[in-house]
Formats: structure tokens, sequence, C-alpha cells
């Protein structure tokens, strides 16, 4: 995973506005940051059902500790 990827993975778990706008307007949301066409796609693929598993599943260091449906 890039560190654009962990940066927007970070973002989204801790910061509400910017996960609705990741799901909403991902072009948006992914101004400023450096991600891979393979990323995008990822990232395309993401709605508030499957993104604590998504952020979860990455293993990220700034998931561990959350709790899905608390974020």
């Amino acid at each position: 995973m890039s560190e654009a990827l962990d940066q927007i993975v970070q973002r989204a778990v801790t910061d509400k506005n910017f996960r609705r706008l990741l799901l909403k307007d991902l072009d948006k949301a992914l101004e400023g940051y450096a991600v891979t066409d393979e990323e995008r796609a990822l990232l395309e693929n993401l709605d508030e059902e499957n993104f604590d598993e998504f952020a979860g599943g990455l293993g990220s260091r700034t998931t561990k500790g959350f709790v899905p449906g608390t974020g």
C-alpha cells in the first residue's frame, strides 16, 4: 500500500466528513493525493457497508483499535 493510500484510509477512519466525501465524490476527495490506478479502483468500489472491512483488512497501523460502527 502506498503512503498516499495509507493517509487516505487513516483520514477516512478518523474524519467522518472526509469519509462521506470519499464515498460520494472520489475525485474531490483524492485531490492532492498521488494514488495509483489500482488504488483508485479499490477506492471506487468502497461503500459504507464495506469500508470498515477494507480498512481493517489493510492491517494499517492507523486502524488498530478502531471499532467498526463507532467512527
